[in-house]
């Protein structure tokens, strides 16, 4: 599976219309998910809409591919014993989600716990928060996974509301109830990057079952809907146990509140955050551990690192902040492009701002060529 590449800063705008024009950056479909509806209903609406409907058989088939590709089969059984007692291992709204997933497109129930696990586990990314000269905090990622194309037809926006107001938003996956990117308006941005630790499967599910541990994904929803500030969001994602090592890059709404988090599975090995005061007015996470040398053959960090730089503090605003390519400008635009930025692996692009909330929003990313299964 390739490795997601870096997220790179424009001098420039490339306007949002030109890349549509190309076929490659897709905004991305938006619902809302009823946090007073039972957990079953939550995302009912979105598996009723006719886009998805049209999807799902495909989702079937790709689905099945994903898991024979992604699990070792010596894990399936304590995947079957994890399904069929759902409720006794995984908290609400979790397992009702899941449940209600399975029942509106036909997905067998442990394929997708099976799923849900995989997403969580599996995710290669950048990630990189910046405070630009007027002291406010953006934050902007790719993810990359492999089954890039089945995954860039059912990546969705999802806003999470409760008496019509919306709590969060993340962006996803149908299928998938858990969040590896998601915003709590005026309060904090989190997104997830994998640390490959080698093995993992037969801990993780071993974790799970012995209530040792939470998923991932389910601890950042569980954080956007919970934690009212960015220092509460930051303690609870650096010290409760997890299934699997892993990095959270955290932004806030206020001034030097940017953070990457790199976990271990008991608790925070390190809290790196930025100190604009000092220089340090941006933090960039890969898949690596930021005080070690990334691998020869994956050094996106400096590349990255020269990018930002150059472009400045002075430079970076909501504009800027979005154009992630490896190709060339067009029409007299300059661009700062960090090689294989846009690969075939890359599913979407998002940019966040927790103190203008307004601005989250997110883009599928479609190789040069190629289309959306929903596109015209």
């Amino acid at each position: 599976m390739e490795s997601c590449r870096a997220l790179v800063l424009s001098l420039c705008v490339l306007s949002v219309s030109l890349a549509l024009a190309a076929g490659r950056d897709v905004p991305v479909k938006r619902y809302v998910v009823n946090l007073d509806a039972a957990p079953e209903e939550h995302f009912l609406p979105m598996c009723q809409d006719p886009d998805i409907l049209e999807l799902i058989p495909m989702l079937k088939k790709d689905a099945k591919d994903m898991i024979t590709s992604l699990v070792p089969e010596e894990v399936l059984p304590l995947v079957d014993i994890l399904t069929a007692d759902l409720d006794q291992y995984l908290p609400q709204p979790f397992a009702g989600e899941m449940r209600g997933i399975a029942n509106c497109t036909g997905i067998d129930l442990g394929e997708i716990v099976i799923l849900n696990l995989a997403y969580d586990l599996t995710a290669f990314c950048t990630s990189i928060v910046a405070q630009d000269a007027k002291g406010t905090i953006w934050h902007g990622r790719n993810l990359d996974y492999g089954f890039g194309d089945f995954l860039r037809n059912i990546t969705v926006m999802l806003d999470f509301q409760t008496k019509g107001q919306t709590l969060y938003t993340s962006t996803s996956y149908l299928g998938y109830v858990g969040a590896l990117t998601g915003q709590r308006p005026n309060k904090f941005t989190i997104t997830v990057d994998e640390r490959d630790q080698g093995a993992w499967w037969m801990n993780a599910l071993e974790a799970l079952l012995n209530k040792k541990a939470s998923l991932v994904s389910f601890l950042v929803r569980e954080t956007l809907a919970e934690a009212d500030t960015y220092d509460v969001a930051i303690q609870r994602l650096a010290y409760t146990p997890l299934i699997a090592p892993v990095y959270f890059i955290v932004g806030g709404a206020n001034v030097a509140e940017g953070a990457v988090i790199t976990r271990d599975r008991e608790s925070a090995l390190d809290i790196w955050t930025m100190n604009p005061a000092q220089g340090r007015w941006f933090v960039l996470e890969t898949n690596y551990d930021h005080w070690e040398e990334p691998p020869a053959d994956d050094n996106r960090r400096m590349p990255t690192m020269k990018a930002m730089n150059t472009t400045g503090q002075a430079g970076i605003n909501a504009s800027s902040m979005f154009q992630v390519s490896s190709t060339r400008p067009q029409f007299g635009h300059v661009v700062l492009s960090v090689p294989h930025v846009l690969n075939k692996g890359t599913t979407y692009t998002a940019i966040m701002s927790a103190a203008q909330p307004q601005v989250y929003n997110t883009w599928v990313r479609w190789p040069e060529g190629q289309a959306s299964a929903q596109s015209p």
